[in-house]
């Protein structure tokens, strides 16, 4: 576990972890297996540790993601046939490409925005915007203003909460991917939830 923390401590204060940071947030809008949220929080506790600078930390995941979800976005738009017979293979990922494909031709500036904090949904979202057409101007205007609010809220959680982890890199970063893992949750729950709600005022009506 010393050796973990001794590790950890090097790459906080490294400026690898900036590039580690744009890498993950890119791969993470094409591939959602890597937890950049996480990442971005626990950067955010070593900028307030005054390991990194915490501007740089947001600008640079917020890049890393912007080119990660254009390029998701170009992928959608070059395999639309194709994209679409993939989605049919699964009936829960038919259903979600069908309803975010209604929802970027009805509200796509507060789909795009919001859909980052739905687990999953990100990759989706983007590809449908691509298969479908979607204006790629105002893909990447809604895109870069996502963003900005999602990386610098999570960054900001980690510099706010940074003194608590100060001296113990191992916590900070249990603390991050908790938090993230946190985020992610209670969204969906609360996503869910008002699917329901809404589910059973049609039924009623």
């Amino acid at each position: 576990m010393e050796v973990v923390r001794h590790l950890l401590s090097v790459a906080m204060v490294s400026q690898w972890l900036l590039l580690i940071l744009f890498v993950a947030a890119a791969v993470d809008a094409v591939f959602p297996i890597v937890p950049s949220e996480g990442m971005v929080v626990t950067a955010g506790m070593a900028a307030a540790a005054g390991h990194q600078n915490l501007l740089l930390v947001i600008v640079v995941a917020m890049v890393g993601s912007v080119i990660g979800e254009s390029a998701c976005y170009f992928l959608g738009r070059g395999s639309g046939p194709a994209l679409r017979r993939w989605m049919r293979r699964r009936e829960a990922r038919q259903a979600m490409y069908e309803k975010v494909s209604k929802a970027l031709h009805t509200r796509g500036g507060l789909v795009l925005m919001t859909v980052r904090y739905i687990p999953g949904a990100r990759m989706v979202a983007t590809l449908t915007a691509g298969a479908t057409a979607y204006s790629f101007r105002k893909f990447i205007v809604f895109t870069i203003a996502g963003v900005t609010i999602a990386y610098t809220y999570v960054a900001l959680l980690g510099y706010i909460g940074g003194d608590a982890f100060a001296h113990d890199s191992l916590k900070a970063l249990a603390f991050s991917l908790g938090l993230a893992f946190l985020i992610g949750t209670v969204l969906e729950t609360s996503r869910r939830i008002a699917g329901r709600r809404k589910a059973a005022k049609v039924t009623a009506g």
